[in-house]
């Protein structure tokens, strides 16, 4: 990263430290004009994105959303992200397991959402980010974003929700042994009492994963939706 060299605009998006509405269509129309199609490119988009204090909305939502089409569709077989390019880019995006930037964060989440399927270790690394987020000493984009409760809250709950969806498979719904293990660290940071209700459930339904080999998703969702009823009671 230290060898990149900023092309033309970027190299004066870099100097002034901030992305504007005007620099997302400048560099759309000379960097990006059909997306962002190469690795190269993902690259130097993130780097900019770093080294820029100040970035416009309209900059976050295209960084997102182009980096998502590159690594779901372009560099991928039909929506499968192989393993060799998610440990490509959680090489790019995380810093000893901590994702730094909420940039990187949402190109994560964006990334599960969207894609037919992923390795276990990707959804396990964005899980990860919660049990960081809840050390004594927070790390990572996802602590920036809590409240700084010291157990899972209701906002956490539905945080794990959307990443585990990606671990559906025909229906059924199937935990990686290092999700399980994600889960279960982050169990052990905080007493029963202190972690939102809906995480014991939670922790039962995986539970029951782990002895069955999976549930189908009907019983998933009923779990999610008695959390959802009961969230207003606790958070």
């Amino acid at each position: 990263m230290s060898d990149l060299r900023f092309s033309f605009p970027a190299c004066l998006v870099a100097g002034k430290g901030q992305i504007t509405p005007d620099d997302v269509g400048l560099m759309r129309r000379h960097m990006w004009p059909e997306g962002i199609c190469s690795r190269q490119q993902v690259v130097m988009a993130i780097a900019l994105d770093n080294c820029c204090e100040t970035r416009c909305p309209e900059w976050t939502t295209y960084l997102v959303e182009a980096i998502t089409d590159f690594v779901v569709w372009r560099g991928s077989a039909d929506g499968i992200v192989s393993g060799e390019t998610a440990g490509w880019l959680l090489e790019g995006l995380a810093e000893r397991g901590a994702i730094p930037s909420q940039a990187g964060l949402d190109i994560l989440l964006h990334v599960l959402d969207v894609a037919r399927e992923v390795p276990g270790f990707l959804s396990a690394a964005a899980l990860n980010q919660l049990r960081l987020a809840l050390l004594p000493q927070p790390q990572g984009a996802y602590a920036q974003r809590r409240s700084g409760a010291n157990a899972v809250t209701k906002a956490d709950l539905a945080y794990i929700w959307r990443v585990l969806r990606s671990a559906l498979d025909r229906g059924c719904l199937r935990l990686s042994r290092a999700e399980r293990l994600i889960l279960q660290a982050i169990d052990r940071l905080a007493t029963p009492a202190e972690h939102h209700p809906g995480w014991r459930e939670m922790m039962a339904l995986a539970e029951l994963i782990s002895q069955s080999g999976g549930v189908r998703t009907t019983a998933w969702l009923n779990v999610e939706r008695t959390i959802r009823i009961g969230a207003h009671h606790a958070a």
